[in-house]
């Protein structure tokens, strides 16, 4: 019996294939800069949108005006959750799906809210649901890179959720303000993660195709040294003055 052991060669990935790590990545980045971008302008909207004010120190709100304005934000930011899940991995792609659809009683509730308490139920709920589950896809894509992006964002809408929970005394001005901060700084934070993604997918794509180029012309190099004439040339020059011998 033969002690020897098998070879095995390595097999290299595909030059042209991306780690499906950083392939996901990139599906997940244009969604990102979308939701952030949508993010960023409602809270500017929520900064420079007018107030009513009896005096520069009583500034105030309809709740009229922050139910559009939440409503318009929260029927957007569901489209874009759809689409979102159309590229996300599967292990998230229900939970997307599934903050997409609490946006559904959130507008409900927004249509029928008159006073602030009212409207204040409405965006808290909201706020703590969507952040668990932005937790739950931040807890299966955390060995993606940059997976904190999620947390982030998770933590900004939970503390959103709590900060109008307990806000017993709050108006639609200071709950449209809240809200306002939370989507700005999670917008921000898409926009840098979901560029900071396409950028990265794309310098490791330049990467492997100047190494398949490069084992390309390597390989080219070989053929062209190992011609069929340079095969069959003797080793030594002497060998051509040589008889060729008969058995």
């Amino acid at each position: 019996m033969s002690t020897d052991e098998p070879r095995t060669e390595s097999t290299q990935p595909r030059p042209e294939a991306l780690p499906q790590a950083i392939s996901e990545s990139k599906a997940l980045g244009a969604p990102m800069v979308v939701r952030g971008i949508l993010g960023v302008a409602f809270g500017f909207a929520t900064v420079f949108w007018p107030r009513d004010a009896a005096s520069p120190k009583h500034l105030s709100m309809g709740v009229d005006i922050v139910d559009i304005l939440s409503i318009s934000y929260l029927v957007l930011f569901a489209l874009v959750l759809v689409y979102q899940g159309l590229r996300s991995p599967l292990n998230v792609r229900t939970a997307v799906y599934g903050q997409a659809i609490i946006t559904v009683p959130a507008i409900v509730f927004l249509f029928l809210a008159e006073q602030p308490a009212e409207l204040r139920a409405a965006m808290s709920i909201w706020a703590l649901l969507h952040g668990l589950l932005e937790l739950w896809n931040y807890r299966q894509l955390k060995t993606h890179p940059m997976a904190s992006d999620f947390l982030i964002a998770a933590a900004c809408h939970v503390l959103l959720g709590v900060i109008l929970m307990f806000g017993d005394g709050f108006g639609a001005l200071w709950i449209l303000g809240f809200t306002g901060v939370a989507t700005l700084i999670a917008g921000v934070i898409f926009i840098i993660g979901g560029y900071s993604r396409i950028s990265k997918s794309k310098q490791v794509a330049a990467g492997q195709a100047e190494t398949h180029d490069s084992n390309d012309a390597n390989s080219d190099s070989f053929d062209e040294l190992n011609t069929p004439e340079d095969l069959n040339a003797p080793e030594d020059p002497e060998d051509q003055n040589r008889p060729e011998t008969k058995n």
